[in-house]
């Protein structure tokens, strides 16, 4: 799927987002418990499927690993359908993350050939590999085509099409998981995160703030931890996307 170096160092991103969510599975609760641990999860799953050791047994594995993020995915649309019957639709925002995430992991974890078998969902045309090793779509059966009777060349105009539709998903979703972290560093900027201030806090509260010195267990939070997870996987993801259909 990637080069060799670039393989490590999206080992490196997924590992860290696995280990920097089981912190935060440490401490919240509830729904961001769960969102933590999914999200720790996911990060385990790309760093096994970008390690060029284990890449091809993660692979022939793959339907295991599907059903796992389908589940997690599942998840978080119950999440979502909740807030939103108790809140209203404005809330059903709430889960549509891990909802997209685990639905990208599953078609990465489909489009990642196997030790002996090609990958379930071909992003390469004919070829039957992704991960930029196959031909471009459509170009590997460009030599017996001469034969190739109506039927057949339907048949092969439909499955060039099918694939650049599963391409073109790719790409929208790297794009989200850009825009995504992009937002998520914008909001922790801006404090959307941080605990709400009250009125009683008033100008004490700033008179304090002038004398806080940041420490090193002041950046050991639940919101920076989220926001390390989003932007590690957000970068992650959108590599691994693209990479997959290039």
């Amino acid at each position: 799927m990637t080069g060799e170096y670039l393989g490590w160092t999206l080992v490196v991103l997924g590992a860290g987002v696995a280990v920097g969510n089981l912190v935060r599975v440490a401490m919240v609760t509830g729904w961001a418990r769960y969102e933590a641990g999914a999200e720790a999860l996911m990060g385990a799953g790309m760093a096994v499927m970008s390690a060029p050791p284990t890449a091809a047994l993660y692979g022939t594995y793959g339907v295991w690993w599907a059903a796992v993020f389908g589940l997690l995915c599942v998840g978080g649309v119950a999440q979502s359908v909740r807030r939103a019957t108790q809140g209203g639709l404005r809330h059903m925002h709430h889960g549509a993350h891990l909802v997209i995430g685990s639905a990208a992991m599953v078609l990465m974890t489909l489009a990642m050939p196997g030790a002996a078998s090609g990958p379930v969902l071909a992003l390469a045309g004919s070829s039957g590999h992704g991960h930029g090793h196959g031909a471009m779509p459509g170009m590997a059966g460009m030599g017996g085509m001469e034969g190739m009777d109506g039927h057949g060349m339907a048949e092969a105009a439909a499955s060039t099409g099918s694939t650049l539709a599963w391409r073109a998903t790719f790409w929208v979703l790297a794009a989200y998981f850009l825009v995504f972290m992009a937002l998520a560093v914008r909001a922790r900027m801006r404090g959307a995160d941080g605990s709400p201030q009250t009125a009683e806090s008033g100008g004490s509260a700033r008179h304090r703030r002038a004398h806080r010195k940041p420490t090193a267990l002041s950046a050991l939070s639940a919101p920076n931890a989220r926001l390390a997870g989003h932007v590690g996987m957000g970068g992650s993801m959108a590599t691994m996307l693209l990479m997959m259909t290039a």
